[in-house]
């Protein structure tokens, strides 16, 4: 039969093996023959890609080399005009520009701008050109400096150009990204094809085809690093970074100019003649495996059918043999003698029996001795009166172990009239240990199900009745066991709830459990509360059931919703904080306007009157603010003095700012006081469809609330000039920082007695020199450097300086001199202003009052108790204090007496014309007869005219400061100035 077998597979063998090598010699000659192809058509399009590339760099550069040429000229005339006649220079500019944009239409304007882009001739300024005029924007051999592309006042796109001038000017012009866009234009690049032109920054400047309007933005370009120099790259495969086409892409930078050329030619239109190859051979090798197949079906077919004969020979015999095997059992048989039990060989093996007959009374023998007389008596009674037998019973094997056995048979008549008993016998032990097992494990779930603390039931997912509860369910829900089990599942859910049940169950019954969802329960006594519910199925007394834990996790949701509430919302007020209203603002994605509004003084309130009055007074705030933002977008509180108004863009803006600033302007009624505020509003708008995120548009906002506080404006707008502001103080105050030691520098004006003009004192004033002579004026830096608490360390190096100064003095012998030194009031009440004058003096071996304090009327008023207090101990170190721009503040004649003062200083403005104008000269009497009658020094500040000089003496005026005794100057010339007067 073997040898049958192989001779019937050999034909088949033959034609399965070499068909297959047939046909893989087949598809590897299909395969070599379409890759070739497809690399083929991949490096023409390489070559063409690379060959369009360098053609339309040398265009490029071509252009801004005549561009280049023609503003050198522009520029040339430009430095001569200004050289001969720097007045007339920019109108006769204009008309030389004129011409040259004339002949030059690809350029959009040209302008003559200074080193900080603003306009000389006729045209826009370039305020960012000392941002982007860099090395890194110039290319090899080049003066053009190229800038990022600005979308001009007629909306197309132009690129700024930057040819540098003389004396700090620049000749810049403007490139139309049109012009750009005609000389790649007439390119063949395909259907799918590109050509585009980029500069180092990543800024699209022109684009064919250009559907997505990509000129202008800027995008992550690959070899950023190779322009400004020559090279040109093949990228093989690359995928567009616009519209991620793949295409067989070449970049060509130029040398002159930090400008890219890309060129992709699109791998579906290079292989879409490739395809129909592919699709042919494709249709060829599944032919042949099409025909194999039939062939291989038809042989295979006619050899099974032979073996199948031989095999029902082979199997037959056996399968009676395997049935008993697989279920142990083994056939007996009794005689009617009743003398011998006979049983089939596999007895042996089941049983551990050697022989194939034993005594029917050994046979009961070895039965064991509680189950022998019912077996007996079975035995008889089927034997007797031709009953069934059907029997399980324990048998004790010879080595003593007991297996269970189940016996069936039955009397049946022979051919000679004689009767026997024949029956089976199997060996069901394992299945008996299996039962024990399972009753077992039923014992332990019905343990585990009656004593576990989490509430269990099971129940009929057709009827949805209840099967089984245990009793931690009766004690969560109320219910006895017996009301559980007349019920439904619906019975403990809300009826809203009862559609999911069903969906929840009908998931259930084709497998598809679901993760433990949390549900609405409800008690006996009507209480709902939160389960999250645990499905699985089982069977249950046969039968299949669901079984179901559910956990309450009321308390647990309910701390996890207050903690979410308490992530999005500020928990003193009440309302989202600006995380929340900038990530609903962005699920929104539409038009609206942002108002940021800064209260200043609601911190005081708390740190001076207590946080219990504070928190009243935020919160009647947030009150009136938030039924503005009920009706007219939504609200947010910034800690600790900012809310920030999200207007929707159906509603009035200005209106909506009208209202809101009336309501912020509104005093507040504290528990005893009432409390006025000043408030600061910045205003941005994002429009619908901006790129802009909603925390973007806020920071705008609070810019504008920033640029209006210092401008004095209650209302500001965001614009591009208040962020350009604000980074402008930013920087000046990143300059002031590392100034403070080496730039600043101290000028000094003479105070003179007003009887004879001789020297009374110098009084200090900052000065911040600049590289081109220039100077910073202190109305500049001195705000800022109050804003950013510099004002502390700026004000530690002139009290030093001063020192120094007055050092200086006496060393020229004019120590008699004192210096007055202006002090802020941030550092007067910021500062331990009495150590820091204090240790100057004893740092440069100064005499007692040496030194002078000014102060303002204004800043004294701040905290007058505090004031009072340092002053006195000023006046402990020997250190005089004058009270500077008398009579401009609001203070109170009955507190400046108290006040230990030495120095009265009227302010310039009573000065004025004081000798012809009635007004002023009656407040200056008057500031002249109060300052003596509390015996101080009284010093008038302005004084420019001879006649001022005149009437201040005549009417007892004790020192005098202005341009007409001495300008502010350096220590050396004033010391100069000293001694050419005594000599």
């Amino acid at each position: 039969m073997p040898a049958l077998k192989r001779a019937l597979a050999r034909p088949l063998h033959a034609i399965t093996w070499g068909g297959v090598a047939l046909g893989v010699l087949l598809a590897v000659g299909l395969a070599a023959m379409l890759a070739n192809d497809h690399q083929r058509r991949l490096e023409a399009a390489q070559r063409q890609s690379r060959a369009l590339a360098v053609g339309s760099e040398r265009l490029l550069a071509l252009e801004l080399r005549n561009l280049e040429r023609a503003l050198a000229g522009i520029a040339g005339d430009a430095a001569e005009l200004f050289g001969t006649v720097p007045a007339q220079a920019p109108k006769l500019l204009e008309a030389a520009i004129a011409g040259v944009l004339q002949r030059h239409a690809e350029l959009h304007s040209i302008v003559v701008v200074d080193a900080y882009g603003r306009a000389l001739t006729g045209g826009a300024d370039e305020l960012k050109l000392p941002l982007w005029a860099d090395p890194q924007r110039r290319g090899q051999g080049s003066a053009l400096y190229l800038g990022p592309p600005q979308r001009a006042e007629d909306g197309t796109w132009v690129v700024p150009l930057a040819l540098p001038m003389a004396d700090d000017r620049w000749l810049l012009a403007r490139l139309r990204c049109g012009e750009l866009q005609r000389i790649i234009g007439g390119l063949d690049v395909g259907p799918n094809g590109m050509v585009s032109i980029t500069d180092a920054d990543g800024f699209m400047l022109a684009r064919v085809p250009d559907p997505y309007g990509t000129v202008g933005r800027r995008y992550t370009l690959p070899y950023r690093d190779l322009v400004g120099g020559p090279a040109v790259v093949e990228l093989g495969s690359f995928p567009g970074v616009v519209d991620q086409i793949p295409r067989m892409s070449t970049i060509s930078t130029l040398e002159h100019s930090p400008l890219a050329v890309q060129v992709g030619l699109a791998d579906a239109d290079v292989l879409a003649a490739w395809w129909p190859y592919l699709h042919a051979a494709v249709a060829i090798l599944l032919t042949y495996v099409l025909v194999l197949l039939g062939l291989l079906f038809a042989v295979r077919r006619s050899t099974r059918s032979q073996q199948w004969m031989a095999a029902e020979l082979r199997t037959g015999h056996t399968e009676l043999r395997m049935a008993h095997q697989v279920g142990r059992v083994c056939t007996w048989y009794v005689d009617e003698d009743a003398a011998l039990l006979h049983w089939s060989p596999l007895a042996r093996e089941i049983f551990g029996v050697q022989t194939d007959a034993l005594p029917v009374a050994e046979f009961f023998g070895r039965v064991h001795r509680e189950d022998a007389e019912r077996l007996q008596h079975a035995f008889h009674e089927a034997f007797a009166r031709g009953a069934v037998l059907d029997e399980m019973f324990r048998l004790v094997l010879p080595g003593g172990d007991v297996r269970w056995v189940s016996a069936r048979g039955q009397r049946v008549e022979l051919a000679d009239s004689q009767r026997r008993m024949i029956g089976a016998l199997t060996d069901v032990s394992e299945r008996h240990l299996a039962r024990e097992q399972m009753n077992q494990v039923e014992r332990r779930f019905r343990l585990l199900f009656d004593r576990n603390p989490a509430p269990f039931w099971v129940f009929d997912p057709d009827t949805l009745r209840f099967l089984e509860v245990n009793e931690a369910a009766v004690l969560q829900y109320g219910y006895t066991r017996e009301e559980f089990l007349g019920m439904s599942i619906l019975d403990i859910r809300p009826r809203e709830g009862w559609d999911e049940v069903k969906g929840a169950i009908a998931r259930a019954r084709v497998g598809e459990l679901q993760d433990a969802a949390v549900r609405m329960h409800r008690r006996k006594d009507g209480t709902v509360f939160e389960v999250r519910a645990h499905l699985s199925k089982l069977d249950f007394d046969g039968q299949p059931a669901c079984l179901v834990l559910a956990e309450d996790v009321s308390e647990r949701l309910a701390y996890e919703r207050d903690l979410a509430y308490r992530a999005r919302h500020n928990p003193a007020t009440g309302l989202l904080n600006v995380r929340a209203l900038s990530e609903q603002l962005d699920s929104q994605d539409r038009g609206y306007t942002v108002a940021y509004v800064q209260l200043r003084g609601l911190q005081l309130v708390a740190d001076t009157l207590g946080r219990e009055i504070g928190d009243a007074i935020l919160q009647s705030m947030a009150a009136r603010l938030g039924g503005l933002g009920a009706r007219f977008g939504t609200l947010a509180f910034q800690p600790a003095e900012d809310f920030v108004l999200a207007i929707a863009p159906q509603h009035n803006t200005q209106a909506v700012l009208d209202d809101l600033l009336q309501i912020v302007s509104a005093p507040m009624r504290g528990k005893d006081s009432l409390h006025q505020f000043e408030p600061r509003i910045g205003v941005a708008v994002r429009e619908e469809g901006d790129a802009l995120r909603a925390e973007q548009v806020v920071g705008m906002a609070a810019q504008a609330a920033h640029a209006g506080r210092a401008e004095g404006t209650v209302v500001a707008w965001f614009d591009a000039a208040v962020s350009n502001r604000l980074a402008d103080r930013l920087r000046l105050a990143g300059r002031i920082h590392a100034a403070i030691d080496n730039e600043f520098q101290l000028y000094f004006q003479p105070i003179r007695h007003a009887s004879d003009g001789s020297p009374a004192a110098l009084e200090a004033l900052l000065r911040w020199p600049q590289a081109d002579g220039s100077f910073i004026p202190p109305s500049e830096f001195i705000q800022l450097c109050e804003d950013t608490g510099l004002i502390l360390a700026l004000g530690r190096w002139v009290i030093r300086a001063a020192a120094q100064a007055q050092r200086r003095l006496v060393a020229a012998g004019w120590g008699e001199l004192p210096i007055a030194v202006n002090v802020s009031a941030v550092q007067f009440f910021n500062s331990d202003l009495v150590a820091e004058f204090a240790r100057a003096q004893e740092d440069f071996g100064l005499a007692r009052g040496a030194l002078h304090v000014e102060l303002t009327e204004s800043s004294l008023m701040r905290k007058p108790a505090q004031a009072m207090q340092t002053m006195r101990r000023l006046h402990e170190q020997g250190i005089c204090v004058s009270l500077d721009d008398f009579g401009t503040g609001y203070s109170s004649m009955s507190y400046l007496q108290h006040l230990p003062l030495d120095i009265l200083k009227i302010d310039r403005s009573f000065v004025a014309d004081v000798e012809t104008n009635p007004r002023n000269a009656s407040i200056c009497r008057a500031l002249l007869s109060l300052g003596h009658s509390m015996g101080l020094t009284i010093i008038a500040e302005g004084v420019e005219t001879p006649g001022q000089l005149d009437w201040l003496a005549a009417h007892g005026c004790d020192q005098v400061q202005g341009y007409l005794l001495g300008r502010p100057a350096p220590l050396e010339q004033i010391i100069r100035t000293l001694d050419e007067v005594v000599a």
